[in-house]
């Protein structure tokens, strides 16, 4: 079933993780006056975890992805 701006729910579920680890990330950085409350390689993470649901979305959105 598509949502609005024609997205299925799997698109959905990406574009609402990506915002998750977003907020996570915002919150972390609001703390880092913390030292060793999180290293470089789990920010890193967050981050690429982030461009692969946003690539997945914006696959399905132009087009390039097919569909079973």
């Amino acid at each position: 079933m598509r949502k609005p701006y024609g997205l299925t729910e799997d698109d959905l579920f990406d574009l609402e993780r990506a915002r998750d680890s977003l907020a996570l990330v915002h919150a972390l950085a609001q703390q880092a006056d913390h030292p060793g409350l999180y290293q470089p390689q789990m920010l890193a993470g967050f981050l690429d975890g982030i461009c692969t649901d946003l690539n997945r979305v914006i696959r399905a959105a132009t087009g390039n992805q097919r569909r079973i």
